[in-house]
Parts: C-alpha cells; sequence; structure tokens
C-alpha cells in the first residue's frame, strides 16, 4: 500500500467516525459519541506512530478533502521548500497547488522551480475561508506546480 492510500484509508476512517458520531448525537446516544471519541484518538495515535511528515500530509490531504479540492495545496508560509518537495515526491505526488498569499510566496514558488517543480500555470481552487453565510469555501487562485 502507498503512502497515498495510507492516507486515504485514515482518512475515511475519520469520515466515518464523524458520520457515527452525528448520527449518535442525534439519537442522544452518550455511550456511542464517547466511543466515537475514544476511536478518534485511537486513530490519531495512529497517525502520529507514522510520524511527523505523515501527520502533516495527512492535515493536507483532509483540507483537500474537506475543501472539494483534487490536488493538495499549500497556502501557508513555508521556509523549507526543499522538505515539503522531498516528502511530497515520498509520497508519490504528483501535482500540488500554491495558494500562498504571504510575502515570500514568489521566493518560495521559485524554489520550487529550483527544486525540479514545473509551474504548469494558475488555476482556481477552493480555499479554507467560507463566503459569508455560507458552508461554502471561497475559489481563490493558485499556482499549479507538477513534479
Amino acid at each position: 500500500m502507498t503512502k497515498m492510500e495510507m492516507l486515504e484509508r485514515f482518512y475515511q476512517r475519520h469520515e466515518e467516525l464523524e458520520r457515527k458520531f452525528d448520527a449518535a448525537e442525534k439519537a442522544g446516544d452518550t455511550k456511542a459519541m464517547d466511543a466515537c471519541q475514544d476511536s478518534h484518538q485511537n486513530l490519531l495515535q495512529e497517525v502520529r506512530v507514522e510520524g511527523e511528515a505523515f501527520g502533516d500530509m495527512m492535515r493536507l490531504y483532509s483540507e483537500m478533502k474537506q475543501q472539494g479540492n483534487s490536488r493538495l495545496d499549500l497556502s501557508g508560509t513555508y521556509r523549507k521548500p526543499e522538505e515539503i518537495i522531498r516528502i511530497f515526491r515520498d509520497f508519490g505526488v504528483k501535482e500540488f497547488t500554491f495558494s500562498s498569499t504571504w510575502s515570500s510566496a514568489i521566493q518560495v514558488s521559485w524554489a520550487f522551480t529550483q527544486l525540479g517543480c514545473t509551474l504548469e500555470g494558475m488555476i482556481e481552487i477552493y480555499g479554507s475561508g467560507r463566503k459569508f453565510m455560507s458552508n461554502e469555501y471561497e475559489k481563490v487562485p493558485a499556482f499549479l506546480f507538477s513534479l
């Protein structure tokens, strides 16, 4: 099983636990709610055991799924782009987006190209912010990179 397949399995388990918890909450079943919370803590521990890089990738993967995107997105500030690219390669990532609006975004984008990534262009993705009075994520521009 690849590392990306492992992420998908962990994410599916997380989603299933959320569904079970929601159903238990609606039914007022505190025992089932407690069991879901315990199972979720066990799941988080399993992710931690896989290491820091795996945990970081799990966060990126979860954000991608929750926001409705098809590629991992980097939206923050990154001081070690070489580490990110090394991890992406290790996980078999072929494409990713970079939607950071930090002042260092151009320098980080340049570093990605110097590390062998190709800037394919720009696309629109769903960002982390939600539209006002809505559960829908706002669209934001992002650089599309391939590895």
